[in-house]
């Protein structure tokens, strides 16, 4: 079974159509799309209750903790435990390409036992420190300043865009140029796991770190001995209008902005798993 899982904030509730419907139309179905709404969140506690409206073919559920951005995945991951189950996760403002999760089994067939990702980080750019890894290749970055076919739909979207290109989103860019292993999954673009490689006490995520959910989820995978690949020279999901509404990159959360957010969750990791030392 395949099954495909992702949460949502109320402010994105109007356009989570879009990306619902992406998910839906893939040239490889998902099984299973299971759409995660906590019972009170506690970033928009004024929030009055009311569902998104879902196409045919979703299930919303139900989770009485709010994790944060982690419920896209946690939730899901406990609700299938024992299961035969793959479990893409995703952010709720991207359209995906009819062939993502195409894409994710065929890396998934080419590095069984990982965890498949199509964006990422290294440790180090979040906080300096640590050695060379053994898992070889590393997945490459390929540089936003030198990306001149990104560099020239930036161009072309600013002049169509004239003053309203503030409000819209960055084109999609092929953002790593080789593809390996990583130590952090960017979950907003996708990522393959398995249900059984995260438990109950995952769900138990310190505060500050629960706003930088791709290192906790990340460090949860390799304390288990799961590497992450990252499948490069893939074209980043379109992103929707929601993207810049209630965005955590831009957030400051317990007092704290999201580069020293990331930065202590690294810290955390070392620290306390020993884990990207």
């Amino acid at each position: 079974m395949l099954a495909v899982s992702l949460s949502a904030i109320p402010p994105r509730f109007p356009r989570l159509d879009l990306t619902l419907r992406s998910i839906l139309a893939q040239s490889r179905p998902a099984d299973r799309v299971l759409l995660y709404i906590p019972r009170a969140y506690r970033r928009f506690p004024e929030w009055d209750g009311v569902l998104p409206e879902v196409p045919e073919g979703v299930e919303i559920r139900r989770c009485e903790m709010d994790m944060g951005p982690a419920s896209k995945v946690l939730p899901a991951a406990m609700e299938l435990q024992g299961q035969d189950c793959d479990l893409l996760f995703c952010d709720d403002d991207k359209i995906f390409h009819p062939d993502w999760i195409a894409r994710f089994l065929a890396a998934k067939e080419r590095h069984p036992g990982c965890a498949i990702a199509q964006s990422g980080q290294e440790a180090h750019w979040l906080a300096p420190g640590g050695s060379e890894r053994a898992l070889r290749p590393r997945a490459v970055r390929r540089w936003r300043i030198t990306d001149i076919p990104f560099q020239l739909r930036f161009l072309l979207r600013d002049i169509r865009a004239g003053k309203a290109r503030a409000t819209l989103p960055d084109p999609p860019r092929r953002a790593f140029k080789r593809s390996g292993y990583i130590d952090i999954f960017e979950g907003g673009h996708g990522v393959l796991v398995r249900p059984e490689w995260f438990a109950p006490e995952d769900c138990d995520i310190p505060p500050v770190i629960w706003s930088v959910d791709d290192v906790w989820l990340s460090g949860m995978v390799a304390r288990k001995g799961i590497p992450i690949w990252l499948d490069a020279n893939v074209l980043d999901p379109v992103e929707t209008m929601s993207s810049p509404l209630a965005s955590l990159n831009a957030a400051v959360l317990d007092g704290v902005g999201r580069e020293d957010a990331d930065a202590a969750a690294v810290t955390y990791m070392r620290n306390t798993h020993g884990l990207w030392l």
